[in-house]
């Protein structure tokens, strides 16, 4: 019983956000076309449905629910709320990584150090197969003759 009421609030759950950003993206396209016109909606519409560029659709969504809508300020926040909560500490994050790697001086994604595997005097192994040579056997066939007999028309 628990596992169904886990897969229907996990289910209930997906729904609800997918309505809720499909809801974001209409505010932040009516917020976009009000302010700068409908080929910058339609343009930022797409770069972040596909390229997941969507801070200006955020500020979008928030100007849309002030302007357009004519929410307040703080129900206009709480409609874009959900957005930034999770663009911040993302952009945080890898602002953070960056420059961790940029005050050690060494690449994070450099796994040398852990494994200390030296292929520098090693030549790599050839583990290629070798081919086998296949012989070609040629069959010979003869072509079997026929007789061909000519009859002899008796002239009269």
């Amino acid at each position: 019983m628990s596992s169904i009421l886990g897969w229907l609030a996990g289910g209930v759950g997906v729904i609800f956000f997918l309505l809720i950003g499909l809801v974001q993206i209409f505010v932040g396209y009516l917020g976009i076309e009000y302010h700068l016109g409908g080929g910058w909606a339609i343009g930022l519409v797409i770069a972040s449905i596909f390229f997941r560029i969507t801070f200006p659709l955020t500020i979008g969504t928030f100007f849309g629910a002030l302007d357009v809508l004519g929410w307040p300020w703080y129900g206009a926040l709480v409609l874009t709320l959900p957005g930034l909560l999770l663009m911040v500490p993302g952009a945080m994050a890898i602002g953070v990584a960056g420059l961790v790697s940029m005050f050690k001086g060494a690449n994070q994604n450099n796994y040398e150090r852990e494994t200390n595997y030296s292929y520098q005097d090693e030549d790599p192994i050839n583990v290629t197969p070798k081919k086998t040579q296949k012989t070609k056997v040629k069959k010979i066939t003869q072509k079997k003759k026929t007789k061909v007999i000519k009859k002899k028309r008796k002239s009269k």
